[in-house]
């Protein structure tokens, strides 16, 4: 995967976690988080993120998030992609990303594929990633 631009980083930070299931095969989470981004974009988000943590320290994540501007612009944003247990209690993730807005200055989102990398401490609850435009 090719990385162009970088979109904005964010910074999150986690309002709550729920243990949907466990099974042989792992654990399936539900996190939401509220935070900051800023680059591109700025403004505040709030995101809820779907985990499926393995029992080999790997997982598979899914994202929906709303992003408010600065400008009072809204983004919403959904993907998915995978991550791996980098610590006892932090990871590190990667994924794809996709845009949506009804906002005129922004609709060159509407068209663009987003490629996410960053990491999580679940001690702490925070997380920090980069967005850049996806080539």
């Amino acid at each position: 995967m090719q990385k162009g631009e970088l979109l904005y980083e964010l910074h999150a930070k986690n309002v709550s976690t729920t243990i949907k299931d466990i099974g042989p095969n792992g654990i399936q989470l539900e996190m939401n988080d509220r935070g900051e981004f800023s680059g591109k974009l700025h403004g505040n988000h709030i995101d809820t993120v779907t985990v499926n943590q393995k029992t080999d320290g790997t997982n598979e994540w899914q994202l929906k998030s709303i992003m408010n501007t600065k400008d009072g612009d809204m983004v919403v944003v959904w993907g998915s992609g995978k991550g791996r247990m980098s610590g006892p209690t932090t990871g590190n993730w990667e994924g794809e990303l996709h845009f949506m807005t009804q906002s005129p200055k922004l609709s060159w989102l509407n068209n663009s594929t987003g490629w996410a990398e960053g990491q999580g401490n679940m001690a702490t609850g925070e997380s920090h990633g980069k967005i850049y435009a996806k080539k």
